[in-house]
């Protein structure tokens, strides 16, 4: 469906739903929802972000052991079989 053809539809839908006040509760939780998530950049809290980059500069400052991918790929077939 082309955006034009979409945008008729919604525009034919909302004139429905806000006819009904049932339906509105409901528009107005999904509009609060979509500017909430616009609102936020990321599902991920900044504490987490702080936890990564701690363990990324431990990795880089060699207080850490990693392994790289080809090491945890071959741990991971001789574990699961994949």
């Amino acid at each position: 469906m082309e955006a034009l053809e979409l945008r008729h539809k919604l525009i034919n839908q909302f004139q429905t739903f806000i006819e009904d006040d049932s339906k509105l509760e409901v528009l107005s939780g999904v509009f609060d929802a979509m500017t909430t998530f616009n609102n936020t950049n990321s599902f991920v809290s900044e504490e987490h972000y702080k936890i990564v980059e701690e363990r990324r500069q431990k990795k880089i400052n060699g207080q850490t052991q990693g392994k790289n991918w080809e090491e945890a790929k071959i741990l991971l077939q001789q574990k699961y079989g994949f």
